[in-house]
């Protein structure tokens, strides 16, 4: 998909972070944008990067892991910019939390926004992108979906769900004319891990993660960059930093080993 002028843009989790600069780099493109967030205050600081001429942005509060809500966006959306040419299934969160002591109700929250958010958001807006001569899903995966993480199980299950279902979208959909790109970040600079600080079951070695990931992660906009290339060269999927294309290498050259050492790091934490 050859990303120009007045095309729309749908982005979910666009109040900070790799959305954020998924939304500007967009905008400065030319781009319409439906710029989706639970958190109003942090839609308008996006919108405020997002002020070029020409461009129509609109705000929309959603929990994206509610269908009603969901069909409500749909709705705004075609009401107010009339097509989509590009649905980025961005927003996502983390627990850092062992298995034992994640609830029920954790499940739910981190499956409702992680794996049901996406799997509405390609539902609801399928058939608007399958109208238009240039179309494409973004699915945010990650690389826990390469290998089962200590302290991460909901995380890796549904990131490993968001690929599959990326992946069974782009053999559907190719023939129709609308790409579809999985994408694998490793350490990205963004809040994610800090949003859920306060629920981890060791917040100090959250912390640390969190600080580890600001150190050695790409930038948001490095990121975003990645992504966007990958949307105009119509990959499957793409893996977006070094952390990222080692952990598939090895996963893919020495599973078991791989899963040793996992289990030698939950040993320690």
């Amino acid at each position: 998909m050859k990303i120009s002028r007045h095309q729309v843009a749908v982005i979910t989790g666009a109040g900070g972070g790799l959305g954020r600069s998924l939304a500007i780099q967009l905008a400065e493109k030319g781009c319409h944008l439906a710029l989706v967030d639970i958190d109003p205050a942090a839609l308008e600081v996006t919108r405020n990067y997002c002020r070029f001429d020409d461009i129509n942005v609109s705000l929309h509060q959603v929990d994206v892991g509610n269908l009603d809500a969901m069909n409500h966006l749909y709705s705004q959306v075609m009401a107010t910019h009339g097509k989509v040419n590009l649905l980025i299934n961005n927003a996502g969160i983390t627990l850092q939390k062992s298995f034992s002591s994640h609830s029920l109700d954790d499940w739910r929250r981190v499956m409702s926004i992680n794996l049901w958010g996406p799997l509405y958001g390609c539902k609801l807006f399928l058939e608007a992108l399958k109208k238009e001569p240039q179309a494409h899903i973004v699915n945010l995966s990650s690389m826990a979906a390469f290998i089962g993480l200590p302290s991460q199980s909901s995380y890796c299950v549904t990131k490993s769900g968001v690929q599959a279902l990326s992946e069974c979208l782009y053999a559907e959909l190719k023939s129709e004319g609308v790409g579809v790109t999985s994408v694998h970040p490793g350490a990205i600079k963004t809040d994610m891990i800090q949003a859920t600080l306060a629920d981890s079951d060791d917040q100090q070695k959250a912390q640390k993660n969190y600080e580890l990931a600001q150190k050695i992660g790409l930038t948001a906009d490095k990121a975003a960059q990645l992504i966007l290339l990958a949307v105009e060269k119509n990959k499957a999927r793409v893996r977006v930093g070094k952390d990222s294309v080692i952990l598939d290498l090895l996963r893919r050259l020495m599973p078991v080993i791989l899963q040793k050492g996992m289990a030698r790091v939950a040993r320690t934490v």
